[in-house]
């Protein structure tokens, strides 16, 4: 009897938050973020003690929120208990938290455009490149009417470039956006799965953070391969979105390299991070970093040096 209304408190408090985190959602993204990983942390819970009850709120919240709310708002309760399942997932597999890390990016990279696709294709929403090309026409305006005398028509045209490449680019800021977000939720879930019995994530410091070699071998394929492809392709814009989510991993790959460098010589762990801001800034920088430890693995002969 106390194990039924222990379940039943538990799946009160799933459907408090999960209706909390919708509401915010819904008048701002940025606070609907906030409040994610406190959501995930209730629904993870309940899923850790009784599947049946996790199953039970999903299905007896999304009957309703498919009749009565918006489709955003739903699609929205989809995605937040994909990552919860995704979650429960690393953490029943004793999953490392850097590899839950991306497990959660890739969760809400799909999750997203593959809900921003049944939307568009359903006629639930608006085309993206409608609405982009409202934006864009609209700005332009704004440009034309009031920036003459700081923007030359050279200028103009370079910003209506750039606004159209980020649109095409869609695909790989979305997957950016993700991995921020997983990282946040991660780190966020650790802190307060802490005093709970669920077993958390192995921990690896980010200097141990190694990406395989063959991402650098596929980035210089993509790179050479875009000089071949033609502008506003479907090909292009997909080789393209490949190189930007790419480069980013090259980037981390040499910031955890640089981290590794500096406490290999015994630097103090915050005079380390601090050194890490410059390289942080200076991406093409650090992007090379990672780029030549891929190709010389310089990690693997400091390590073969100390022993």
């Amino acid at each position: 009897m106390l194990n039924n209304k222990v379940s039943l408190l538990q799946m009160l408090l799933a459907l408090l938050m999960v209706f909390v985190f919708i509401t915010l959602t819904d008048i701002s993204l940025f606070l609907g973020a906030v409040i994610l990983p406190f959501t995930l942390y209730f629904l993870v819970k309940l899923k850790h003690e009784s599947n049946y009850h996790f199953w039970l709120t999903f299905v007896s919240f999304l009957i309703p929120a498919v009749i009565l709310l918006s489709v955003t708002v739903w699609m929205w309760y989809l995605l937040l208990y994909i990552l919860a399942v995704v979650l429960h997932h690393t953490l029943k597999q004793n999953l490392s938290q850097e590899v839950t890390i991306f497990y959660v990016t890739a969760a809400l990279m799909l999750g997203t455009l593959g809900g921003l696709n049944i939307m568009q294709s359903t006629g639930m929403i608006q085309p993206l490149s409608n609405v982009y090309m409202n934006f864009r026409n609209w700005y332009m305006e704004q440009i034309e009417l009031y920036g003459n005398f700081a923007a030359t028509p050279m200028d103009i045209d370079l910003i209506r470039q750039a606004l159209d490449q980020m649109f095409i680019n869609l695909p790989a800021y979305i997957t950016l956006i993700s991995f921020v977000l997983a990282l946040y939720i991660v780190l966020m879930l650790r802190l307060v799965l802490k005093s709970s019995p669920v077993k958390l994530w192995e921990y690896r410091s980010f200097k141990y953070w190694i990406f395989p070699r063959f991402l650098l071998y596929l980035y210089l394929l993509l790179f050479i391969v875009s000089f071949f492809t033609t502008e506003g392709t479907t090909f292009f814009s997909t080789v393209s979105n490949m190189i930007i989510v790419l480069e980013w991993i090259l980037y981390i790959h040499g910031l955890s390299f640089a981290y590794y460098f500096f406490r290999e010589k015994n630097l103090h762990k915050a005079v380390s991070i601090l050194l890490l801001i410059p390289l942080i800034i200076l991406k093409p920088l650090t992007l090379l970093i990672g780029v030549f430890e891929m190709i010389f693995r310089i990690r693997t002969i400091l390590e073969l040096k100390r022993k």
